[in-house]
């Protein structure tokens, strides 16, 4: 029976909620996507739709289910949500719409993301990994001996909306913000609405930046540039010994190569510079096989 038991592994997102039936060897099957909708109980309905048609699916197929897992872009501290900046998911509301499928657990995303690389891709023969994603969000998770590290709250995370000021000496001001504000795919999408007055996707733009140049170029390159000083500094901070970049906008042709080439130029140590910039195996699906491994990892 071992063979036929799944996870419901729910990957919440801010643009998108997926959901799918993974096995304990990550194997992903009947996925369904849907978009996240308006935060609070607007995305808790879909979340609780989409997860209900991949449930009744297993059911036809004859699989056991023996939880839900679900990865969320909040703050998690316990398996207990502690923030609500993205989707206002409570943990009485999570309760209420996925108990009957058993026992319930709640990971922050990209630290199940980062496991199910740690589990099935490049992170595996490293002890010392850095996961990061670019995503409608920014964020980091640090692997060690393929376990992510949560730091004493939960918060160990926070690299993309870390707040960073610098002296501008010539002015005598303090100026900076924070990557995600501007380097996330919600923020390319703003930026470049800002330049051209159109409301289009980040993956858009990097398609105008690479057929037209123009704003759209420019919104691009400026990204590339934040995300490489990100991991130089992340680099510097934690010494890994591989960075690996996932999320939505990592599977853009050329941007991993480019951003380790920043990354290159700015980490401060000789030896350090050679740290590998690489891709996610698991690609768009490390966060719902990473919700369904933290699943099973809570079960006796």
């Amino acid at each position: 029976m071992a063979g036929r038991e799944v996870a419901l592994a729910v990957d919440v997102g801010g643009t998108k909620i997926a959901a799918a039936l993974v096995d304990r060897r990550g194997r992903v099957r009947s996925l369904r996507t849907v978009p996240t909708g308006a935060p609070g109980a607007e995305s808790l309905r879909r979340g609780a739709e989409v997860a209900g048609s991949v449930a009744a699916m297993a059911e036809q197929e004859g699989l056991k289910i023996l939880g839900t897992g679900i990865g969320m872009p909040e703050l998690v501290e316990d398996g207990g949500i502690t923030s609500d900046s993205v989707v206002a998911w409570t943990d009485a509301g999570v309760a209420e719409a996925f108990s009957a499928y058993g026992p319930i657990r709640v990971e922050a995303d990209i630290r199940a993301a980062a496991l199910a690389e740690a589990r099935l891709g490049g992170a595996a023969d490293e002890p010392v990994v850095v996961y990061v994603n670019l995503g409608t969000g920014i964020s980091h998770c640090l692997l060690i001996e393929g376990r992510p590290f949560e730091g004493r709250h939960g918060r160990a995370l926070m690299s993309g909306s870390t707040l960073m000021k610098v002296l501008d000496v010539e002015r005598n001001v303090l100026v900076g913000g924070c990557v995600e504000d501007v380097a996330s795919g919600r923020g390319i999408s703003e930026r470049y609405e800002r330049f051209s007055g159109q409301v289009v996707s980040a993956e858009q733009v990097f398609e105008r930046a690479a057929e037209r140049g123009g704003a759209a170029r420019l919104v691009v390159d400026q990204s590339i540039e934040l995300w490489g000083h990100m991991v130089a500094n992340l680099v510097d901070i934690l010494d890994p010994g591989l960075v690996i970049v996932g999320g939505g906008l990592a599977g853009v042709t050329g941007l991993i190569e480019r951003i380790g080439d920043v990354a290159r130029r700015s980490v401060w140590s000789d030896r350090a510079r050679e740290t590998p910039v690489t891709a996610g195996v698991c690609g768009p699906l490390a966060g719902v096989i990473g919700a369904g491994l933290i699943l099973f990892d809570s079960l006796p």
